[in-house]
């Protein structure tokens, strides 16, 4: 197990390398800042839910994406995160240089990759695919910008998308077995 723990850490630790060392450009950088700012605390996607809630056509779908950011939030960032505990990058790795301000809790998994894919996979049910594969691009992008940042591992992101996908299937799970969901689909 431990060596499987140090393959991972090794693994995380160049690929962050190499994103800091061939794929960081100055241009690009205040777009990777803005992507990750539009999400902290979730505040995209819980502004774009909570504006669903105001019609009665997209009440539905806001209230499942509500519900799965609220899942995703108790799973990742009070249960996940405080269990693991794992040391940021730039904490464990001197050669890592973030270029945002440092966050202070821990790095496993990632939160902005949790709430943006709980968020997504809810939305994608409902909308057109060009609509879907604008919100899952966007989703994706956040978690890039984690990396590109230097402030998660890969696997921190990996794992974040995966937790955000779980929650929005669990709600909608839920929420199918009371409600007939295939009604306020946007297509």
């Amino acid at each position: 197990m431990e060596g499987i723990i140090e393959a991972i850490y090794s693994f995380d630790h160049s690929a962050l390398l190499f994103i800091q060392e061939n794929l960081r450009f100055e241009a690009l950088t205040p777009l990777m800042k803005g992507v990750s700012i539009s999400v902290n605390l979730g505040a995209l996607w819980v502004i774009l839910s909570g504006v669903m809630l105001c019609f009665k056509k997209t009440r539905m779908i806001g209230a499942l994406a509500l519900t799965s950011l609220l899942l995703a939030l108790l799973c990742n960032n009070v249960i996940i995160k405080n269990l693991v505990g794992r040391t940021r990058p730039y904490d464990l790795y001197a050669d890592l240089i973030p270029l945002i301000k440092k966050p202070h809790d821990a790095s496993f998994a990632s939160g902005h990759t949790t709430a943006s894919f709980a968020a997504a996979v809810t939305y994608i049910r409902f909308f057109s695919k060009p609509i879907s594969a604008i919100i899952l691009c966007y989703a994706a992008l956040v978690g890039i910008s984690r990396l590109y940042l230097g402030v998660h591992y890969p696997t921190d992101v990996i794992c974040g998308c995966l937790i955000g996908i779980s929650s929005a299937l669990l709600v909608y799970s839920v929420y199918s077995k009371k409600f007939d969901l295939a009604r306020y689909r946007m297509r």
